[in-house]
């Protein structure tokens, strides 16, 4: 199974190196038409991923792990999801391939999400030969956007690692990155000190205070992207989803308020920790993590993504074994376009000549009379 390492932190291939302007003589128009012919695969077109592509991508490279560290807790399998390939249950796990001169050149694959049916990119690839990707990743993505918008989705998220190619190419495809992420990784968890009675199990009903507490420490501006209601929080440790991934919360409650929170996420590979907690109690997140360390299986690491706003408690991880293995962006697509009324200018008019109102309606409302 490829580590994070790899998924996190690829350099730019050597391919999308770009030379500076000043070494590029203009060019004749006959090496402009030369050019335009080998810039990209020809005939690239893109449709819904079968039964017979799976050889081609359990053998591709280049292929890329995004939505990390969620996507890492089902592990190096759910690169190739089979059941995508079934018409039947393909259309709960959109996966698509790009095929040019007959020969399937790249793919994407999406995770439908939440209450809203959101689609979170998991992940992609692109094998051009000695031609660049971006053609194949532009032609991935946007018909993934057009198929999600024909099925009612209205966004498309993405969380793509700084550096790397595809978060240039994303951008000029019309994806706004909103959001910045570190990861940590600890392959084992120090307890630093014994959670007192603070410290308790999610409960069904707290559900809507963890969204209050959300709300209050988070962005304005990031919660209005993020577009997550209550539902999210809530919580039934009874039920099991289909990757076979279990889910604990914990909270801290003083005076009937919840000060911290955090989701334990355990699957078969990896673990994972997501905490929402107000900025100057990044103490409180550390109580948070000496619960979960306490509960948590050995043998698979364990993940915990923080964004840019909340990087000050980054200490709270490295004092208990957590290293920063990376940075990523998260970014956002719409469906939709915003449409803006036009500004028009009133014209006032004085008292005296606006036009007097009726006193009652006028009788054609009332309908003709028998």
């Amino acid at each position: 199974m490829k580590t994070l390492h790899t998924a996190v932190l690829h350099p730019d291939p050597p391919y999308t190196a770009k030379l500076p302007l000043a070494s590029f003589v203009l060019p004749s128009p006959e090496h402009i038409a030369l050019r335009s012919t080998v810039s990209e695969p020809a005939s690239l077109r893109v449709r819904s991923f079968g039964l017979p592509d799976v050889p081609s991508l359990v053998r591709m490279p280049g292929r890329l792990r995004l939505d990390v560290p969620d996507s890492l807790l089902a592990g190096q399998a759910e690169f190739v999801d089979l059941q995508a390939a079934l018409p039947v249950l393909r259309r709960d796990r959109p996966t698509y391939v790009a095929v040019a001169d007959g020969q399937v050149v790249g793919f994407v694959r999406f995770s439908p999400r939440g209450p809203d049916g959101r689609w979170v990119a998991t992940a992609i690839a692109a094998s051009a030969g000695v031609y660049s990707p971006e053609p194949v990743w532009e032609s991935l993505l946007e018909h993934s956007v057009r198929s999600a918008g024909l099925r009612g989705v209205r966004r498309l998220y993405a969380r793509v690692p700084i550096g790397h190619g595809l978060l240039e190419t994303m951008k000029r495809s019309g994806w706004h990155a909103y959001s910045r992420e570190t990861i940590f990784r600890a392959e084992r968890v120090i307890e630093m000190n014994r959670p007192g009675r603070e410290l308790r199990r999610q409960e069904p009903a707290d559900a809507w205070s963890i969204h209050q507490l959300y709300a209050a420490a988070v962005p304005r501006q990031i919660q209005e992207i993020d577009a997550l209601t209550s539902h999210v929080w809530h919580h039934d440790e009874r039920r099991k989803n289909r990757r076979s991934i279990r889910q604990t919360g914990w909270l801290i409650e003083e005076e009937g308020l919840i000060r911290a929170f955090a989701r334990y996420s355990r699957g078969p590979r990896a673990q994972m920790v997501e905490a929402v907690f107000a900025p100057g109690d990044r103490a409180q997140f550390g109580t948070l993590l000496d619960g979960i360390a306490s509960q948590r299986s050995r043998g698979v690491p364990v993940y915990c993504a923080l964004r840019s706003y909340m990087l000050d408690a980054g200490e709270e991880l490295t004092r208990r074994g957590f290293v920063a293995i990376g940075e990523q962006e998260t970014l956002i697509r719409y469906t939709t376009a915003v449409v803006r009324a036009p500004a028009s200018d009133p014209v006032h008019f004085p008292v005296e000549l606006r036009p007097a109102l009726p006193s009652r309606a006028p009788t054609f409302l009332e309908g003709s009379q028998g």
